[in-house]
């Protein structure tokens, strides 16, 4: 028997899932080098304005799949009835998942085919993860939310929403655990709808609501305008069957409290909580769409993270007590949901005096260690204090002779002839230099060059910096020696 190829590029292999109203192909692109695997999904219709309907649908479908989480929209045309009269038993049964309460495998559609090509994700659904009696962790849970509320955000960015959440359509990818969203519930609707006199739509084919389904959905004008918090609603009903190993139907529900899941749930206060909000019944309750959901969950999750990794020492005080009760040290014990202590079942409960914490520095070490520090802070003072009074004792003069040589050079001499600062007028100044610009006593001048012919004699040189001074009227020869070396 020949292939049956669409538009003379896609090759169909076999069935993967089929209805009254629809059926997914599982083929292969012909035109591409590598014949990469596609599904073919091809609706029934029979009215000219179900299939624009069709056709807008599957444009916007054709914008989400830009983003990294939405299968890429390959391609999207209509074909006649005759086209694809392959039977089922030709085909082969379905190899992968089909969608719940749907699957007939018999089943022979009728009219013409509006069919929507996408890339194929080679990998399974979580409803093979998440089954009955399994029990999964806190981090698996965590890490779901995660990517699937970053898949949700871009559809919700694009004021889409998916309204048809369920473990089967959420396939992840074999070869890097990617999470995306398949089987988007406007397509499925308006495969069992018809348009009526009015131009209204009305569901021709009705079937049983899928067990995830928020209650707003029931409402029978919801179509119309559907709310982002649906899906939240669907999330967070998967995510407690994951840690409780049970479906979401079999667990109490209280009409003040909500869903009872956490009895018996290993899992923190903080993410418990946050599912409690996506499960609310009212929308208005939950998060306002996926974005908002996602960066709460991050916030929290890095709370979470740092108080799980902190490992500074707390000490407890309480007053009061029984007489006789001990202070012991130990790790603090995990929280339950109802915010009660979680001990080994081998272990003893802690007394009343009781409490939980890391052991201290020992009292002794920081003592030694603050005496030492003392000490050497006194000592450098001590150091300092003596070079400072070193340095001002040598300062002062040691004897009577050094006394009267300091007076008499700050011009405090009871002898005018020994004054050199004494009172002189301009008129009494002669020039030191010949330029002038140093005037000094006549008796200064003579005495300061017979000096310096001396002190040239024994390769001295001698330099005159300062002589009449005009602010104090004083007249002081001041000069400075430097020795020649040859």
């Amino acid at each position: 028997m020949s292939p049956q190829i669409l538009k003379d590029r896609f090759e169909i292999k076999q069935v993967l899932n089929s209805s009254d109203f629809s059926t997914t192909y599982l083929a292969c692109d012909r035109k591409q080098l590598h014949r990469p695997s596609c599904t073919v999904t091809a609706i029934a219709y029979k009215q000219k304005g179900m299939r624009d309907r069709l056709q807008r649908e599957a444009k916007n479908l054709e914008l989400l799949s830009q983003s990294p989480q939405v299968p890429r929209v390959i391609a999207m045309f209509t074909q006649p009835a005759a086209a694809i009269a392959l039977s089922l038993a030709d085909l082969g049964s379905p190899e992968q998942h089909s969608s719940p309460k749907t699957s007939h495998p018999n089943a022979q559609i009728t009219g013409d085919r509006f069919c929507i090509v996408q890339e194929h994700i080679s990998g399974h659904p979580l409803s093979k993860e998440i089954t009955p009696g399994k029990r999964l962790s806190e981090s698996y849970v965590a890490k779901l939310l995660k990517d699937t509320l970053v898949a949700l955000a871009n559809v919700h960015r694009q004021g889409q929403v998916h309204q048809n959440l369920h473990p089967q359509h959420l396939i992840r990818q074999s070869f890097d655990g990617q999470i995306f969203l398949t089987q988007f519930g406007t397509l499925a609707r308006l495969s069992r709808s018809e348009i009526g006199p009015e131009g209204t739509l009305q569901i021709i084919t009705p079937v049983s609501p899928h067990p995830y389904i928020a209650p707003e959905q029931l409402a029978p004008d919801y179509t119309e305008n559907p709310l982002p918090a649906s899906d939240l609603y669907a999330l967070g009903l998967i995510v407690i069957e994951a840690l409780t190993g049970r479906p979401h139907y079999d667990l109490t529900y209280d009409p003040n409290r909500g869903l009872l899941w956490r009895e018996g749930v290993d899992i923190s206060l903080t993410l418990a909580e946050f599912i409690d909000r996506l499960v609310r019944h009212e929308p208005t309750d939950r998060f306002a769409d996926a974005a908002e959901a996602l960066d709460t969950l991050q916030v929290e999750r890095n709370r979470h993270q740092i108080a799980h990794d902190s490992r500074f020492a707390t000490v407890i005080a309480a007053p009061g007590g029984r007489a006789g009760g001990s202070i012991s040290y130990k790790r603090r014990p995990k929280i339950n949901s109802s915010g009660r202590p979680l001990y080994p079942s081998n272990a003893a409960l802690p007394s009343h005096n009781t409490y939980t914490t890391a052991k201290p520095l020992n009292p002794q070490l920081f003592k030694f260690f603050a005496g030492s520090l003392a000490i050497l802070m006194a000592l450098g003072v001590g150091v300092k204090t003596y070079q400072w009074g070193q340095y001002r004792l040598t300062q002062l003069p040691e004897t009577w002779k050094d006394w009267r040589t300091s007076s008499q050079s700050n011009g405090q001499s009871d002898d005018p002839s020994q004054t050199v600062g004494a009172n002189a007028q301009p008129s009494e100044l002669i020039p030191l230099l010949q330029d002038g610009s140093i005037l000094a006593r006549p008796e200064a001048v003579e005495a300061f060059w017979k000096m310096y012919s001396a002190a040239r004699a024994d390769e001295i040189e001698l330099y005159a910096i300062g002589g009449y001074n005009q602010m104090q009227k004083r007249t002081a020869l001041n000069f400075r020696s430097m020795k020649k070396y040859y």
